[in-house]
Protein backbone atom coordinates (compact mmCIF):
# COMPACT_ATOMS: atom_id res chain seq x y z
CA UNK A 1 0.00 0.00 0.00
CA UNK A 2 2.66 2.12 0.83
CA UNK A 3 4.33 2.12 -3.22
CA UNK A 4 0.60 3.04 -4.27
CA UNK A 5 0.48 6.43 -1.88
CA UNK A 6 4.12 7.12 -3.34
CA UNK A 7 2.71 6.58 -6.68
CA UNK A 8 0.06 8.85 -6.29
CA UNK A 9 1.57 11.35 -4.63
CA UNK A 10 4.56 11.37 -7.79
CA UNK A 11 1.37 11.27 -10.35
CA UNK A 12 1.27 15.33 -9.93
CA UNK A 13 4.63 15.76 -10.78
CA UNK A 14 4.58 13.68 -13.80
CA UNK A 15 1.37 15.04 -14.80
CA UNK A 16 3.54 18.11 -15.60
CA UNK A 17 4.84 16.77 -18.62
CA UNK A 18 5.59 20.21 -20.46
CA UNK A 19 5.65 24.18 -19.44
CA UNK A 20 3.45 26.29 -21.28
CA UNK A 21 0.12 27.36 -21.18
CA UNK A 22 -2.99 25.07 -20.71
CA UNK A 23 -5.50 27.69 -20.44
CA UNK A 24 -7.33 26.45 -24.02
CA UNK A 25 -6.99 23.22 -22.49
CA UNK A 26 -9.05 20.63 -24.98
CA UNK A 27 -9.54 17.25 -25.83
CA UNK A 28 -7.84 17.54 -29.03
CA UNK A 29 -4.70 19.19 -26.82
CA UNK A 30 -4.71 16.08 -24.67
CA UNK A 31 -4.76 13.75 -27.74
CA UNK A 32 -2.03 15.53 -30.25
CA UNK A 33 0.59 15.97 -27.52
CA UNK A 34 3.03 13.25 -27.33
CA UNK A 35 3.52 13.55 -23.87
CA UNK A 36 0.02 13.25 -22.68
CA UNK A 37 -0.24 10.09 -25.21
CA UNK A 38 2.68 8.67 -23.27
CA UNK A 39 1.09 9.56 -20.56
CA UNK A 40 -1.82 8.17 -20.82
CA UNK A 41 -0.49 5.15 -22.15
CA UNK A 42 1.28 4.41 -19.30
CA UNK A 43 -1.76 4.95 -17.15
CA UNK A 44 -3.45 2.64 -18.76
CA UNK A 45 -0.90 0.17 -18.88
CA UNK A 46 -1.01 0.11 -15.12
CA UNK A 47 -4.60 -0.25 -14.53
CA UNK A 48 -4.68 -3.00 -16.66
CA UNK A 49 -1.94 -4.50 -15.30
CA UNK A 50 -3.92 -3.79 -11.73
CA UNK A 51 -6.84 -5.69 -13.19
CA UNK A 52 -4.75 -8.79 -14.48
CA UNK A 53 -3.69 -8.74 -11.34
CA UNK A 54 -6.43 -8.43 -9.23
CA UNK A 55 -8.98 -10.83 -10.78
CA UNK A 56 -5.44 -13.67 -11.20
CA UNK A 57 -6.01 -13.89 -7.40
CA UNK A 58 -7.25 -17.54 -6.30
Amino acid sequence: MKRLTALLVALPTLAMAHAGDHAGLSLTHLLAEPDHLALIAALVAVVALVVYKLRSRP
